[in-house]
């Protein structure tokens, strides 16, 4: 099933039936008799893994006075010292050097006092001023730098409404920090809140953010990031002129997010399209017919107005794929975690959505713009019964987000040009600016019948 992204004050919402096996519908306008799929308020954020951690501070307020401006009061620029960096001060070319004119540029018309801090102990340390990082003990922990890690929160824990923060990091944080640094952000009450990344050079060595320990050498590309906040306006002008100033040293592609991001539309989006797939993930239309209803219980599924079905043969597996632009393959796009698609069943005599989808697999979740695409994998045989899809607001993000997240724990698991763990970081984040319990980006139900 492939769809879009839809609004977070308003959801898409499609009806999928199936028969024989199954057979699909998808559509904005159920009849009277079936559950509204598109009112249940999504997944609390906690439910994310990297936002378990994260405790609920019901006297925050994220949404600002739009009539209200905070005065800057303070710029602090803090610099990530762990060893993590090193690979960019090594890099051939005046990498780290050129960050520093970045930064420089990107602050240089801000009226306000500016500090420079390394970030990584137990409390950020000032120095003198940004060209001190260019000294390889910064990043290595020697002379007069004593080894860190990575404790990016404590930047924040001083932090107050009007002090614009700058974090330079590659935000492979200690895995068991990510609340802690969602959380110490939060409590600072930023107005508000970015990340800019950029891809630079990188010689290095490479370290695992779950365990802290080495896992090589790289010599390559990494993102290194700017993780902003503070009051909107200069938050707001950081992220705008980001590209220019990187790309006046020659450091490039820049990509930057407000948070949260804007997730399209206002009105709800239709599936235009439906193809049916084998058990290999391959289009088979020599399987099913387009047409007809499904009964559920005592509910009647019914085409109506933008609605798409299909029949297809009995005892067998399948998989579906829907579409508001055209399938996107496996060398299309870039991936979502599968799993941030959440499978629902209704149950009839309760009259209640409940966890859990048996005998059905989300098997691949895929953005590209903003065709956002999912195949569903169905077991052979299921009972009859409605299901819904979710991909909750603070989780529908933007492509580059997925483009630069390293998926897997593993040695082997690719990361040049990426970062473990950013798209749990980054949505955690994105969580914390919206409402405690936001409609979903997108819902998607579809009903399923054997013949």
């Amino acid at each position: 099933m492939m769809f879009q992204r839809a609004s977070l004050r308003r959801c898409a919402a499609w009806l999928v039936g199936l028969m024989g096996m199954a057979a699909f519908l998808a559509g904005c306008q159920p009849g009277p008799q079936q559950p509204e799929c598109w009112t249940s308020p999504s997944p609390d954020a906690a439910s994310s893994d990297t936002a378990a951690n994260v405790d609920a501070d019901p006297s925050s307020d994220h949404q600002s006075n739009p009539g209200e401006i905070t005065e800057l009061s303070q710029i602090v620029i803090g610099l990530d010292g762990s060893g993590s960096l090193l690979g960019h001060l090594q890099a051939e070319g005046n990498v780290w050097t050129r960050t520093l004119q970045a930064l420089q540029l990107l602050t240089a018309a801000q009226p306000a006092e500016k500090v420079v801090m390394r970030v990584g102990g137990p409390a950020p340390e000032t120095v003198s001023s940004l060209q001190t990082s260019a000294n390889l003990c910064f990043f290595a922990g020697c002379d007069d730098f004593p080894p860190v890690s990575s404790n990016l929160p404590a930047l924040w824990r001083q932090a107050g409404p009007g002090q614009l923060t700058i974090l330079v990091s590659d935000l492979e944080t200690d895995a068991s920090l990510t609340g802690a640094l969602v959380q110490a952000i939060d409590r600072s009450e930023p107005e508000a809140m970015g990340v800019m990344a950029v891809q630079a050079p990188f010689n290095g060595p490479l370290f695992d953010p779950f365990t802290g320990k080495s896992v090589g050498d790289l010599n390559g590309n990494r993102p290194l990031y700017l993780l902003v906040t503070g009051p909107r306006e200069p938050v707001e002008t950081i992220l705008r002129d980001g590209a220019g100033a990187f790309g006046q040293v020659h450091l490039q592609p820049v990509y930057s997010s407000l948070l949260p991001v804007e997730t399209g539309s206002e009105e709800p989006i239709h599936a235009q399209q439906l193809q049916l797939l084998d058990d290999n993930g391959q289009p088979d239309p020599q399987q099913g017919v387009v047409g007809g209803g499904v009964p559920v219980g005592s509910l009647s599924i019914v085409p109506v107005d933008n609605v798409l079905t299909v029949q297809v043969e009995p005892g067998q597996s399948r998989q579906l794929a829907l579409s508001v632009q055209g399938m996107l393959e496996d060398t299309q796009g870039v991936a979502y975690p599968p799993g941030q698609l959440i499978l629902e069943q209704y149950n009839l005599e309760e009259k209640q959505w409940q966890a859990g989808a048996q005998g059905m697999t989300v098997q691949d979740l895929r953005l590209q713009n903003s065709n956002l695409s999912a195949t569903v994998s169905l077991a052979a045989g299921l009972p009859a019964n409605l299901v819904r899809a979710k991909l909750p607001a603070h989780r529908s993000v933007e492509d580059w987000w997925l483009a630069l997240n390293a998926h897997g724990h593993g040695a082997h698991d690719p990361i040049e040009g990426r970062t473990k763990g950013l798209y749990g970081l980054l949505t955690s984040l994105q969580a914390s600016r919206q409402d405690p319990d936001p409609p979903p980006a997108a819902a998607f139900c579809f009903a399923h019948s054997p013949t």
